[in-house]
């Protein structure tokens, strides 16, 4: 994203399907994209902001909601708790996507997003707190809490626009701008209520060091985090975006994926 001083705007659809529009001014660069499955799997969501783990779910239908509720949530609660530690663990949001137009048509799924970004700025993060916590938001946000997202296939191996995150060491601050997010579903009377929905974009930054895991199966799962309120060097999060990767086959299966959004405690 080019910095032009105004604060853009990515205002979204009603149905997941039909495309957003973003405002601002943006700009192509390529990147180094590095094979983390080369690496030793020693990452971690405090240091690099982002982890990747094996998960044999029990879900037999990922498109199944009642699923989604009664077995997926509660296993990545234990998942996300048995990998930082937190003493509670709540998911409160799962969003679907495919690269196939006529899939997210059919299903009402939203496309993956070629855009390196962060879901929650300090407003936004205290915002949702209170969507999902309303009788006790208050005494939450005065403890220490996380957002992590936790991403996979539906189906079978990403073939087609996967996901690459960024080492949170490597992110400055100075370079992320602030997007408004619109929603036609959301009661907006004011441009200054609205920014309690934001995100944050990056601008380039040859410093960036970018990994992805090819090939990712239904059984694996790839774990950023969005937010974290310390401040004491620990990974407050990771960038993510969707790329076109050049070494996908001639003709890649369409990616079907699925990430969760949960909030951590830590006492």
């Amino acid at each position: 994203m080019v910095d032009t001083g105004e604060t853009p705007v990515f205002r979204q659809t009603d149905a997941p399907a039909d495309r957003g529009t973003i405002q601002g001014t943006r700009e192509p660069h390529s990147m180094t994209i590095r094979n983390a499955r080369l690496l030793p799997n020693d990452f971690s969501l405090d240091v690099e902001g982002f982890a990747f783990a094996e998960h044999v779910t029990k879900v037999t239908d990922f498109y199944d909601d009642t699923q989604l509720t009664s077995v997926y949530a509660p296993e990545l609660e234990k998942l996300i708790a048995r990998l930082t530690g937190a003493t509670e663990v709540v998911v409160f949001d799962h969003t679907r996507r495919s690269s196939d137009g006529a899939q997210r048509e059919k299903h009402n799924w939203r496309d993956p997003v070629p855009l390196p970004h962060s879901d929650y700025t300090d407003r936004s993060a205290a915002q949702r707190m209170q969507d999902v916590f309303p009788d006790d938001a208050d005494d939450r946000l005065n403890r220490r809490f996380a957002i992590v997202n936790v991403w996979r296939s539906m189906t079978g191996p990403i073939e087609q626009w996967p996901v690459a995150v960024c080492d949170a060491r490597s992110i400055n601050d100075d370079l992320m701008h602030t997007i408004v997010r619109s929603a036609p579903h959301r009661a907006e009377p004011s441009f200054e209520y609205s920014r309690s929905s934001e995100t944050r974009h990056a601008s380039y930054d040859a410093n960036h060091r970018w990994f992805h895991f090819p090939r990712m199966t239904r059984n694996e799962v790839l774990l950023f985090k969005n937010y974290d309120t310390l401040l004491d060097g620990t990974a407050r999060y990771a960038l993510h975006s969707a790329f076109e990767d050049p070494t996908s086959p001639p003709d890649p299966a369409p990616r079907e994926s699925i990430e969760s959004r949960a909030f951590l405690f830590f006492d």
